[in-house]
């Protein structure tokens, strides 16, 4: 009960924009990249949101003919109902050159065959069309068991390469500063949401609360904060890519 009251009301993403850029900037900046590919993409225009999940980025592609495609499997509590097209990323039922964009976020990390993905991709876009990629780098196991890899700036730049794309950039998302700040915020739910007996989780629900002041909020403030430091960026939780056909 404890858990499902705490994670209702610290959902990162019921932020204020401008709290969360400081607080969760991966995640920020990653919402900045797709409004970049929605002011980009004509309107009417198709686009394929491959791998779309629970389709949360729809809401910025009203204007356009937005079609979610996955195989809607891995996250268990997710509502796969919006879904369009249910299909396995590495066989698209689609015919060549007919996306004018694709989406592809937090995705590539879940196929098992990556090139395939990104072959099946470059096949639908239309030419000249653009890509929208992110992928992790630093990221704890999620939707296991359907977790298979994480990438560096160069394996994805081999990856798009070897399928054709022309790469316009690769960003990373956060430094070293920043990819610590993201992995305190864990810090409560791992010491606190372990405790299986209830009155030790109600005797320690204030020092609970004053952990998530601490890590969840203060900290990660300052961290981030101190990000720009970084320049190398050689730590860094999630790259986003934009690539050409």
């Amino acid at each position: 009960m404890i858990k499902k009251v705490i994670s209702k009301k610290l959902q990162l993403s019921d932020l204020p924009s401008c709290i969360r850029k400081y607080i969760d900037p991966d995640t920020f900046q990653r919402d900045l990249f797709i409004r970049e590919c929605a002011s980009e993409t004509p309107a009417n225009a198709f686009i394929l949101d491959a791998g779309a999940g629970e389709c949360q980025y729809k809401k910025y592609f009203q204007k356009n003919n937005y079609i979610a495609c996955d195989l809607a499997v891995g996250g268990e509590s997710w509502d796969y109902k919006k879904i369009n097209v249910i299909s396995n990323l590495e066989k698209l039922p689609f015919k060549d050159n007919i996306f004018n964009s694709i989406i592809c976020i937090q995705v590539l990390e879940h196929v098992k065959e990556p090139q395939l993905v990104l072959n099946e991709l470059y096949r639908v876009l239309q030419n000249n069309g653009y890509l929208y990629l992110s992928v992790p780098q630093g990221w704890c196991v999620h939707q296991a068991p359907f977790d298979f890899y994480r990438y560096t700036n160069y394996g994805i730049q081999y990856l798009l390469e070897k399928a054709n794309f022309s790469i316009q950039y690769i960003k990373p998302t956060t430094g070293y500063f920043g990819y610590l700040a993201n992995r305190l915020i864990f810090l409560p739910k791992i010491t606190f949401w372990t405790i299986k007996r209830k009155y030790v989780r109600f005797l320690l629900l204030p020092f609970e609360f004053l952990s998530y002041i601490i890590f969840v909020l203060v900290l990660p403030i300052i961290l981030n904060l101190c990000d720009r430091f970084d320049k190398q960026r050689d730590f860094t939780l999630n790259y986003l890519i934009k690539a050409k056909k």
